[in-house]
Parts: structure tokens; C-alpha cells; sequence
């Protein structure tokens, strides 16, 4: 393969049908089903793909048809990516109006399922139906609370469709995916648009943001916190990096400080001394003096590994907090608590190793 060719195959492509033969060998087809679902296929054929054509594929025993999202050579792909299959061929109309036809019916025996949910006095929610384009497997999604047994229903399943039967259950996260929604920024779920890997998210990537913690302000439809607080914490934890966080003490050469508040966006860190004087400094002042004459008395994420809401490694910092009364957003501290909720947690007995 000559320099010319590599050049121009070594970025993800949207169209291989000029490429020779074997260089189409070369890429990885990310092909799209129903929903968000997605996989990586090879081609072995070299088959001559463009992005959002339809493709028959072997995947899991038998055919599927999705469409082709997103062209990539094997190079450029993590080394630990799971390979589904291959590509078997194009799809046709034929294949298209069979594909239409299962989703039809996917929709009557939703209705069906649930049925015979209730028939059987089973605590589950049926979320969604997926036909196989083959038809020789039929999985059905649902939630429930806890464990079910469904081993009857499964039988009559099997007999009603003479198909293999997989009964999967999902969480509330992928019950949002599947059924999808708009968020409270008045946009379609992110979930159901283009998230096909859900990642842990806790309190702290609030935290780290200067967001006030309020459950109803971050939770999402599935009632979860939003995937969205993922998106931007690492520009956060890049911006904070090398300053300590807020409510830390410091040691001047005016005296004891408090930091008060990071300013992310300005690169600034607002400092509060004890004779009531407050300063705004430029964050690589601050890095600048901590590595000569500023000291750190007091780390507040060292300082207290756990806090009350057990989240190791949150700052006692301030927040950013909207003001319904004044219709600003201003800074709270995150010391005030509720004093009913504090005297409870005076008046709750405490056990051994707590």
C-alpha cells in the first residue's frame, strides 16, 4: 500500500466504495439496531459500505440487520473492543419490509407479554420487545423490583411464538434509554439519543462542579443523578488541579485564609481572612505562592475522609446555589445544614465502628 492510500484511509471514512479490496478489509463497520444498541463488525467480503446503509450481519447465532453509523480502521480503535461478528451482505428491500413487518409485530406482543404478566400475578414490567431479523430469537426486556420467577411464562412464550425465548432485566437507567423522554434542559435524553455505556456518577462530580446538591435539580427521568454531570468534570478536576479545595485554610503573609470559592471559568480562587477581608486571586498566583511562602494549615478533603453523606473526597467547599427569591445565582456555604436534620444525627445512636 503506497503512502497516498494510508493517508487517506487512516482517518474514519463515511464511504470505502472507491478503496481497493483489501483495504476495505481494514476497517471496523459500527453498525446501529433498534434503539442505541451498537456493535463492530468485520468485513471480511469488502464489501463496498457507506454510512446509513442497511446491513445483514452475523451476530450471536444467527442474522440481525442494523445500519452502518460510523466507518473506523482497526487501528484507531481501542485495543479492547468486542468484535460482534461479520458482515454477511447488504440488505435489500426485501430485508427492509421484513424489518418493518417485526416491528409490528414486536408491538403486538408487547401487549401480549403484559397480559400475561398479570395472568401469572408476575411483579414485572415489561419494557420493550426485540425481534431478531431472522426471527429465531425473541428477547424480551423488563424491570422489576426483584427477582422473578418467570419459568412458566417463558413456556407458554416458547409454545404461543416457536421461537428461542430470553427474558432480560434491565435497570431504571435502561428503562429511560428504551422508552426515552426530554430532560429537565428541554432536550431529548442524551440515554436514548446517543449513550450507549452508562458510567458511575456520584455526589462528588457535583461537587467538584460547584453545584448545589439538590436530588430533584440532578436527578434525571430514571431517577438517577444525569448522565450529563459526567461531561464536563474532567475539565473541573483540570482546572482545580494544583490549588486545594475549597474550605481548606491557608497560611499567607497576611495571615490565616479560607478558600472560599474556585472560579473555574475566570481561573480565579476567592480567599477569606480571618480579620474579615476577602481577596481574589489569579489561580497561577496562587500555585506560584503555594510553592514559596503559602503553606496549607488545613486540606478539607484530607481532613475528613468521610462525610455525612459518606461520600469520601468531598469538599466542605461552597456552591453555586440559584436564589428563587432574588432570581440570582449566589454562594452557599455548604456548612449550613438543616438544624433539625443535625440535632437527629445528635440524637441517633451511634454504633460500634461508626
Amino acid at each position: 500500500m503506497n503512502e497516498n492510500i494510508i493517508n487517506d484511509i487512516i482517518s474514519p471514512t463515511t464511504d470505502t466504495s472507491e478503496l481497493t479490496t483489501e483495504d476495505r478489509k481494514e476497517f471496523l463497520i459500527e453498525t446501529n439496531f433498534k434503539g442505541v444498541r451498537k456493535h463492530y463488525f468485520l468485513n471480511p467480503k469488502a464489501i463496498p459500505l457507506k454510512v446509513g446503509e442497511y446491513i445483514i450481519v452475523d451476530h450471536e447465532s444467527g442474522e440481525d440487520m442494523g445500519i452502518v453509523s460510523g466507518i473506523t480502521i482497526k487501528q484507531l480503535k481501542r485495543e479492547n473492543i468486542d468484535i460482534a461478528g461479520e458482515i454477511i451482505r447488504k440488505s435489500n428491500q426485501i430485508d427492509i419490509r421484513r424489518l418493518e413487518e417485526n416491528r409490528r409485530i414486536e408491538d403486538n406482543i408487547l401487549v401480549n407479554a403484559r397480559k400475561q404478566a398479570k395472568h401469572f400475578g408476575l411483579e414485572m414490567k415489561f419494557i420493550d420487545i426485540e425481534y431478531k431479523f431472522d426471527r429465531k430469537k425473541l428477547v424480551f426486556y423488563f424491570t422489576a423490583d426483584g427477582r422473578v420467577d418467570f419459568r412458566e411464562l417463558v413456556k407458554v412464550f416458547a409454545a404461543e411464538y416457536r421461537t428461542r425465548i430470553e427474558l432480560r432485566q434491565i435497570g431504571v437507567r435502561d428503562e429511560a434509554q428504551k422508552i426515552g423522554g426530554i430532560g429537565i434542559c428541554g432536550r431529548e435524553l442524551c440515554c436514548s439519543q446517543f449513550l450507549t455505556n452508562f458510567v458511575s456518577i456520584n455526589v462528588s462530580m457535583a461537587r467538584d462542579q460547584n453545584l448545589f446538591v439538590k436530588p430533584e435539580k440532578f436527578s434525571g427521568a430514571c431517577g438517577k443523578l444525569q448522565c450529563c454531570l459526567k461531561y464536563e468534570h474532567d475539565f473541573y478536576l483540570e482546572q482545580k488541579d494544583g490549588i486545594p479545595d475549597t474550605g481548606s485554610v491557608l497560611m499567607t503573609d497576611k495571615g490565616k485564609a479560607t478558600i472560599s470559592f474556585i472560579d473555574v471559568f475566570h481561573e480565579t480562587v476567592t480567599l477569606d481572612y480571618e480579620g474579615g477581608e476577602t481577596l481574589i486571586m489569579p489561580k497561577p498566583e496562587l500555585i506560584a505562592k503555594l510553592e514559596k511562602n503559602f503553606k496549607v494549615i488545613k486540606n478539607s478533603r484530607d481532613e475528613n475522609s468521610r462525610t455525612e453523606n459518606g461520600c469520601a473526597g468531598c469538599p466542605k467547599g461552597n456552591f453555586l446555589s440559584y436564589d428563587e427569591n432574588e432570581g440570582k445565582e449566589k454562594i452557599v456555604s455548604a456548612g449550613k445544614r438543616n438544624p433539625q436534620q443535625t440535632q437527629d444525627r445528635r440524637n441517633k445512636p451511634v454504633k460500634k465502628g461508626e
